[in-house]
């Protein structure tokens, strides 16, 4: 494993663990709560997905994620990537 990889793998449990604190922490989200993901496009919201349904896997409550695509109309961004990544993830 390269280092770029281990290094990627390092931030990623990181994030993950670090906002799962914060959920716990602020009781950000409850058992049988139902969370939207508003995706716009960019790295944030992608990460914010990954960390959650994650988290959605490994957690000890039930909750579900809703991701929804936050079309902002920018130039030069193309339409359909946000919906096919959406349907490739279910």
């Amino acid at each position: 494993m390269g280092t770029l990889s281990v290094n990627q793998n390092k931030l990623q449990k990181r994030l993950r663990r670090l906002a799962g604190e914060a959920i716990t922490d602020y009781n950000m989200i409850e058992d049988g709560d139902k969370v939207m993901v508003c995706l716009s496009g960019g790295k944030d919201s992608y990460t914010m997905l990954d960390v959650l349904l994650h988290l959605q896997k490994v957690a000890p409550i039930k909750f579900e994620i809703v991701a929804v695509n936050m079309d902002q109309k920018q130039p030069g961004f193309p339409e359909h990537v946000l919906p096919a990544y959406l349907k490739e993830l279910g």
